[in-house]
């Protein structure tokens, strides 16, 4: 990316040519080769202030990043011993100390652990809470040290090698210790938290995920079992006669509130399994494959008690929000009217910024759909990944049965769908498992458990297609 000034001078530039093109027109329209080129620099414009934007944070977090490292830098050659993993300093840090030493910990320059890609996504997660100033952002910090200790690691591994035989872990002084400030740190009433680097929560970013939701909404995550944010509802304009009075037309703000749920995971298998497999290394997978399945049914139908609300949840009872297929309980390759009447029914600002969400048998319905007895394509599928301009996501979530009253497609601003991640997930060994009758079968089990929560901030955002 060009620097800063770079892309200012850039800006410089447009807004001259800008100026020259709307001279040369003078009052008439313009041209359609100049309204051709007045439509490339605005574009342009919106690209060069998002890329100064993004290269002034960087700039801001480098020079964080570089600080927190010569403090610390510092510490490490007045005290070669300084730990940043020392959990009787962490008790009386402040929030910005115990930020460097996460950063420090993780940091690639200071630690082996950085040399993983998931290391490095942790340092990642800190910039960003540390960025928007969120309380959350030293007790994320304590959380990644107290469960990214050698101390903790090793007692994890002794207690699920000792859990999967049956027996109790033998924990040294140290690992006990860790222990204990991983208690004080949760709200669940027992088991271990996944170490740092076996978080999913953690260390899997967006793009790792295969929930197309999860990839098109806004992803905030925190410490807390709730998300709390605000949302502008309304804004009030007016015309305003001249030496009159002005009127107040501030935004009317609305509180956007998303409660993370408990979403489980739960895995049996024989005794032999347990203490022949390597569990360690294939339950974050195990795991994360598994919240990533379920989560992605429930951020879309989920019911918003004791689970996510799913968008069509949310929406379903918007008045104006669904487009409902000509012919009830059918969707065909005639149908071209409905997806176009879809589309047309989406507010124009929130167009530019807006995703389609189907189930794949709906997609290619549409690649199929015509008008006319002539057969006529209106609808063009040259590129898979597009549909009327604007980009497909297809999740087997969102049904393709044309059942009257089943929605079948989504259309909006997926910016405007909060999930909400409750960082840390736990873990609880069942040593035996037992049938009806309270008898063991043979078997032990595992149960895995996070927080997450879903829900709409702005319902205006979306458009539904019903059968």
């Amino acid at each position: 990316m060009p620097n800063i000034e770079v892309m200012r001078g850039r800006l410089d530039e447009i807004d001259a040519e800008l100026r020259s093109i709307h001279t040369a027109a003078g009052d008439a329209a313009l041209t359609a080769e100049q309204q051709t080129r007045w439509d490339e620099l605005d574009t342009e414009v919106a690209e060069v202030r998002q890329n100064i934007e993004q290269a002034e944070k960087d700039e801001a977090r480098a020079q964080r990043v570089a600080e927190s490292r010569a403090r610390w830098g510092s510490v490490q050659v007045a005290a070669t011993h300084t730990d940043a993993f020392d959990i009787d300093a962490m008790r009386g840090a402040s929030g910005a100390e115990l930020v460097d030493r996460a950063r420090f910990a993780f940091d690639p320059a200071f630690s082996r652990r950085a040399a993983s890609d998931s290391a490095q996504e942790i340092v990642r997660k800190l910039d960003v809470f540390s960025d928007r100033e969120d309380a959350d952002a030293a007790q994320l910090a304590r959380y990644v040290l107290v469960h990214g200790s050698d101390a903790y690691r090793s007692a994890f591994r002794n207690w699920m090698t000792a859990a999967a035989k049956g027996n109790s872990p033998v924990l040294t002084m140290a690992e006990a210790e860790a222990v204990r400030a991983s208690m004080s740190l949760t709200s669940a009433n027992g088991g271990y938290a996944l170490p740092t680097l076996l978080d999913p929560t953690l260390i899997k970013t967006g793009a790792m995920t295969k929930n197309p939701v999860r990839r098109l909404a806004r992803v905030e995550q925190g410490m807390q079992d709730k998300w709390n944010g605000v949302t502008a509802g309304n804004v009030t304009t007016y015309w305003k006669a001249e030496g009159s009075a002005f009127t107040d037309g501030s935004p009317t703000m609305g509180g956007v509130q998303v409660d993370a749920a408990m979403l489980t995971a739960y895995v049996t298998g024989s005794y032999e399994i347990f203490q022949d497999s390597n569990l360690l290394s294939q339950l974050p997978g195990l795991i994360g494959e598994a919240i990533d399945h379920a989560e992605g049914v429930a951020v879309v139908t989920g019911s918003g008690s004791g689970a996510p609300k799913g968008i069509i949840t949310a929406i379903s009872a918007t008045a104006g929000s669904t487009v409902t297929a000509t012919t009830r309980g059918a969707f065909t390759s005639a149908s071209a009217l409905d997806t176009l009447a879809l589309f047309n029914s989406l507010p124009e600002r929130y167009e530019d910024t807006s995703s389609w969400l189907m189930n794949k048998a709906t997609y290619l319905t549409i690649a199929q759909q015509t008008i006319g007895t002539a057969g006529t394509k209106v609808i063009d599928m040259t590129n898979r990944n597009v549909i009327l301009d604007l980009p497909v996501e297809r999740a087997s979530s969102v049904t393709s049965a044309t059942t009257s009253g089943n929605i079948l497609a989504v259309l909006g601003d997926f910016s405007e769908f909060i999930v909400y991640d409750r960082l840390g997930v736990n873990v609880e060994f069942i040593q035996n498992v037992v049938d009806g009758s309270g008898l063991p079968t043979g078997q032990r089990g595992l149960v895995a458990y996070k927080r997450v929560g879903s829900d709409v901030a702005d319902v205006n955002a979306f458009r539904f297609l019903k059968a």
